[in-house]
């Protein structure tokens, strides 16, 4: 039975901790529309503005559409719980502004004995209340979400048009799943004959890597500068895993020119300081790949790769990749992984699995990287 959210007083221009409770019940109400859940409020019956409720509606039937796809490509999820935090709110006669950062987990409806059991996103959020009567109603939800993020499953989004008019002009990792009779495993990194793409000598320490992953990705480190608004953080995010685990930078401000693709260095000096290929995708691809430092190895098929390789998307097929994320989770030991999980920044999520990442972006091309 859904409960409904309580009123607030005029008087009291609602407490921090009533409008709190109700922006974290309008969170909640997104998350149960997505699992099917009824803890809170069903989205519908949110009390809002005549015209944020059309929002609403808009969003139930998007979020509906999300919940089965990922049903149909992994079980979905069976559950979620939300928790806020950093809240800060702000009231006149009239409005309210609740401003906090949503800390949700979502917990897949289906496991396999020793695979992540859950998903987790942090999302940052400026929630905006009118006074109706004795009641403040939501009127408007404006979350933390850019171009070129990838957003939480509570927020799909319209996809983009993609474009067919010309190939991309980089090698894309096909999303089948290849059946293989071949008994080979995926690469043991742990292992000193591991011979990391473009060394002879194991040269890097990927646990370091997914430990800073796994550490960073809801609590920036402060020795970093973060990179918002559109394009978002994903990759600034990537150099700094690969880098806590031994990427050597190449080049340095001021003697070297930081647009070239040969160059990776980052400079704590400002962005004017840091190369390209630190923080945007398209660029971090040419200095990883074979045409530049070739640190990193393509694969056939994104389902090849193992934890610590890195996976770009180019979200609408326009020859310019949007995201990066880093794989924290692997099931399966072949050659041809059972499941994979994400860790990115933009949005921050941690062990996100790619079968419902592909789920909800079908039309994207994928670039796989062997790191």
């Amino acid at each position: 039975m859904a409960i409904s959210t309580p009123a607030y007083s005029a008087a009291a221009h609602g407490s921090t901790a009533d409008l709190e409770t109700a922006a974290r019940i309008y969170l909640q109400s997104r998350v149960d529309r997505l699992t099917g859940g009824s803890r809170g409020v069903a989205l519908d019956a949110v009390p809002a503005t005549a015209q944020f409720q059309d929002t609403l509606r808009a969003d139930s039937a998007a979020i509906d559409v999300r919940r089965e796809k990922l049903r149909s490509a992994n079980g979905g999820h069976s559950r979620g719980q939300v928790t806020v935090s950093d809240t800060k709110i702000s009231t006149s006669e009239k409005t309210a502004t609740v401003q906090l950062t949503e800390h949700t987990m979502l917990f897949y409806a289906r496991t396999t004995p020793g695979s992540l059991d859950a998903e987790e996103y942090q999302l940052r959020h400026t929630l905006t209340y009118n006074l109706v009567g004795s009641q403040w109603v939501l009127s408007h939800d404006a979350p933390d979400i850019h171009v070129g993020d990838l957003a939480p499953d509570t927020y799909p989004s319209k996809p983009e048009a993609v474009s067919e008019a010309a190939p991309s002009s980089k090698k894309i990792s096909s999303t089948f799943r290849p059946r293989t009779t071949s008994q080979g495993a995926v690469p043991d990194k742990s292992s000193p004959t591991y011979r990391a793409p473009g060394n002879s000598t194991l040269a890097y320490d990927y646990g370091a890597m997914t430990r800073y992953a796994l550490q960073y990705w809801d609590n920036y480190n402060p020795n970093y500068r973060t990179y918002g608004g559109e394009g978002g953080d994903c990759t600034n995010f990537i150099s700094q895993i690969v880098k806590a685990g031994g990427w050597a930078e190449t080049g340095s401000w001021p003697g070297e020119n930081r647009t070239l693709p040969d160059q990776w260095y980052y400079g704590h000096e400002g962005t004017w300081t840091t190369t390209y290929t630190w923080a945007a995708a398209e660029n971090w691809y040419w200095f990883a790949s074979p045409f530049n430092s070739g640190r990193t190895e393509a694969l056939d098929y994104i389902w090849e790769m193992g934890v610590s390789d890195v996976l770009q998307i180019d979200f609408d097929r326009n020859d310019n990749i949007s995201h990066s994320m880093f794989v924290t989770g692997r099931d399966g030991g072949g050659q041809i992984a059972d499941e994979l999980y994400m860790t990115y920044h933009s949005t921050n999520t941690r062990n996100k699995r790619l079968s419902s990442i592909i789920a909800a972006t079908p039309d994207a091309w994928f670039y796989a990287h062997r790191t």
